[in-house]
Protein backbone atom coordinates (compact mmCIF):
# COMPACT_ATOMS: atom_id res chain seq x y z
CA UNK A 1 0.00 0.00 0.00
CA UNK A 2 2.89 2.25 -0.67
CA UNK A 3 2.15 5.75 -2.25
CA UNK A 4 -1.15 4.33 -2.41
CA UNK A 5 -4.07 7.08 -0.91
CA UNK A 6 -7.27 6.55 0.06
CA UNK A 7 -8.80 7.55 -3.12
CA UNK A 8 -7.33 5.17 -4.45
CA UNK A 9 -8.35 2.08 -2.68
CA UNK A 10 -11.80 -0.09 -4.05
CA UNK A 11 -14.92 0.85 -2.42
CA UNK A 12 -13.71 4.29 -1.04
CA UNK A 13 -16.29 6.70 -0.36
CA UNK A 14 -15.61 10.54 0.02
CA UNK A 15 -19.20 10.71 1.95
CA UNK A 16 -18.03 8.24 4.91
CA UNK A 17 -15.94 10.47 5.99
CA UNK A 18 -16.63 12.91 8.44
CA UNK A 19 -16.65 16.75 7.53
CA UNK A 20 -13.32 18.27 8.63
CA UNK A 21 -13.81 21.35 10.67
CA UNK A 22 -12.18 23.75 8.49
CA UNK A 23 -14.59 22.22 5.77
CA UNK A 24 -17.31 23.28 7.78
CA UNK A 25 -16.14 26.53 8.87
CA UNK A 26 -15.39 27.21 4.47
CA UNK A 27 -19.53 25.89 4.09
CA UNK A 28 -20.60 28.31 6.41
CA UNK A 29 -19.27 31.44 4.81
CA UNK A 30 -20.64 33.71 2.96
CA UNK A 31 -19.06 33.30 -0.89
CA UNK A 32 -20.44 36.62 -2.47
CA UNK A 33 -18.74 38.78 0.41
CA UNK A 34 -14.77 38.57 -0.28
CA UNK A 35 -13.16 40.12 2.66
CA UNK A 36 -9.85 42.08 1.59
CA UNK A 37 -7.42 43.91 4.33
CA UNK A 38 -6.75 47.21 3.66
CA UNK A 39 -5.61 50.30 6.09
CA UNK A 40 -8.38 52.32 6.86
CA UNK A 41 -9.21 56.00 5.61
CA UNK A 42 -11.50 57.23 7.95
CA UNK A 43 -10.26 55.20 11.25
CA UNK A 44 -6.73 55.98 11.47
CA UNK A 45 -4.27 57.77 14.12
CA UNK A 46 -0.94 56.84 12.75
CA UNK A 47 -1.35 55.51 9.81
CA UNK A 48 -4.18 53.56 9.41
CA UNK A 49 -3.16 49.84 9.93
CA UNK A 50 -4.50 49.35 13.29
CA UNK A 51 -8.07 50.46 11.86
CA UNK A 52 -7.94 48.43 8.95
CA UNK A 53 -7.28 45.53 11.15
CA UNK A 54 -10.03 46.30 13.04
CA UNK A 55 -12.75 46.60 10.35
CA UNK A 56 -11.13 43.18 9.13
CA UNK A 57 -11.98 41.66 12.29
CA UNK A 58 -15.39 43.17 13.32
CA UNK A 59 -13.51 44.76 16.39
CA UNK A 60 -13.47 48.07 18.29
CA UNK A 61 -10.19 49.77 16.73
CA UNK A 62 -9.57 51.34 20.57
CA UNK A 63 -9.41 47.97 22.05
CA UNK A 64 -6.86 46.67 19.11
CA UNK A 65 -4.95 49.63 20.08
CA UNK A 66 -5.03 48.88 23.68
CA UNK A 67 -3.85 45.46 23.02
CA UNK A 68 -1.51 46.50 20.15
CA UNK A 69 0.13 49.23 23.13
CA UNK A 70 0.23 46.43 26.17
CA UNK A 71 1.82 43.72 23.39
CA UNK A 72 4.31 46.34 21.97
CA UNK A 73 5.29 46.74 25.82
CA UNK A 74 5.69 43.63 26.29
CA UNK A 75 7.34 42.19 23.75
CA UNK A 76 10.10 45.03 23.53
CA UNK A 77 8.83 46.99 20.80
CA UNK A 78 9.37 43.99 18.76
CA UNK A 79 5.83 44.73 17.71
CA UNK A 80 6.72 48.14 16.25
CA UNK A 81 9.18 46.56 13.93
CA UNK A 82 5.86 44.41 12.79
CA UNK A 83 3.49 47.43 12.49
CA UNK A 84 6.15 49.16 10.29
CA UNK A 85 6.28 45.99 7.99
CA UNK A 86 2.22 46.05 7.40
CA UNK A 87 2.45 49.91 6.36
CA UNK A 88 4.41 49.29 3.69
CA UNK A 89 2.64 46.24 2.63
CA UNK A 90 -0.89 46.86 3.34
CA UNK A 91 -2.82 48.88 0.57
CA UNK A 92 -4.87 51.97 1.69
CA UNK A 93 -8.33 51.56 0.86
CA UNK A 94 -10.10 52.55 -2.34
CA UNK A 95 -11.47 55.95 -2.25
CA UNK A 96 -15.69 55.88 -2.57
Amino acid sequence: MVGKTLNDTPNYHREQEKELPYEKLKSDQDDSEERILFRSRSDYMFAGVLGGLANFWDMDSTNLRVIFLVTSVLTGGLLLLVYLILIKTIPFEPET
